[in-house]
């Protein structure tokens, strides 16, 4: 059962009350680390970013795959993600069902269904294949060990998680939820609207995505879902990521938000880039950035996910 939160617009106060300060637009900034591999040209892009804009916290859904590769250095891994995690940060879960993720949990490998629709030849050879499978191909106990396992190795590498959560390919269906909930998270950020997806649309994911997620729009704000293990808070991942929107869509999207402010009161959005296509990418989220600070100022506020999530139970 999904259950919306109603997002009201400030009440009038009388003359002797405190008077209210005016509903802003959160926007929070995510970080997918896919778990394939720390790239030096995407941690530079990585590090212009934060250079760029050395204010803005990042919600970092960390992935452990990295140190479960047959050739990882954990402590070479370490330093290298020291390079562009700040205090500020949070660092919530990302899993993708890598197969060593998936060896590493106990768990036996599956190698689709995909996301394209079909199983790839260029990527069937791959020495650690399972980036493009779906996380729900995975039952709730299967699942469960994934992330379980992988809250052990961000731990014992020194990353304390938050209690947030992003599925690989924003796939966090009936299975993902119940055991992503069982291990003591309460936020996912995993609904997204598949406009933003339209030129790959002829692939399997948006329709998996909208079947998912069938009622969220760009627009939607969070609501909460009910598993067999506890509620949910979700937070819509409202503009996708980086590889899939422009700057200027990303910009418009926010005043889009900011516009809605006087009738709907507090917006919450949601933007974001992958790790591992930052060198691609990442001057999109600078030029985003600067471009809402220049054009909105005190109206857009940037925040980490937990801190959006606190308010948004408030607002229940």
């Amino acid at each position: 059962m999904i259950r919306y939160l109603s997002l009201t617009a400030l009440v009038l106060l009388p003359a002797c009350a405190s008077v209210q300060s005016p509903p802003v637009v959160r926007v929070a900034i995510s970080v997918d680390w896919e778990g394939r591999e720390i790239s030096e040209q995407n941690l530079i892009a990585f590090e212009n970013i934060r250079a760029a804009h050395p204010d803005v916290p990042l919600t970092q859904f960390i992935n452990a795959a990295y140190f479960v590769k047959p050739d990882a250095d954990a402590a070479q891994l370490r330093e290298k993600m020291a390079r562009v995690l700040q205090s500020q940060d949070e660092l919530g879960l990302h899993i993708h069902p890598w197969r060593s993720l998936a060896q590493a949990s106990g768990v036996e490998f599956r190698a689709e269904p995909t996301v394209w629709g079909f199983v790839r030849e260029d990527r069937a050879g791959w020495p650690d294949p399972g980036h493009d499978v779906s996380v729900e191909a995975y039952t709730v106990d299967e699942f469960q060990a994934f992330v379980k396992t992988s809250k052990r190795i961000l731990a014992e590498n020194g990353f304390a998680l938050s209690q947030s959560f992003r599925a690989g390919a924003w796939l966090a269906g009936p299975h993902v939820r119940e055991a992503i909930r069982r291990e003591g998270f309460v936020v996912d950020s995993s609904a997204t609207d598949t406009k933003w997806h339209d030129e790959i649309d002829q692939y399997a994911l948006p329709s998996m995505m909208r079947e998912i997620w069938p009622d969220v729009t760009c627009e939607t704000q969070p609501f909460t879902i009910q598993t067999p293990a506890g509620e949910l808070l979700e937070m819509p991942d409202t503009g996708a990521l980086a590889d899939y929107i422009t700057a200027v869509e990303m910009i418009d999207h926010i005043a889009a938000a900011v516009g809605r402010l006087d009738e709907s009161g507090t917006q919450f959005v949601h933007i974001g880039f992958h790790l591992e296509t930052s060198a691609k990418y990442g001057q999109r989220i600078i030029d985003t950035i600067s471009g809402v600070k220049s054009v909105y100022g005190d109206q857009v506020i940037f925040e980490t996910l937990e801190d959006s999530a606190a308010l948004a139970r408030k607002m229940k």
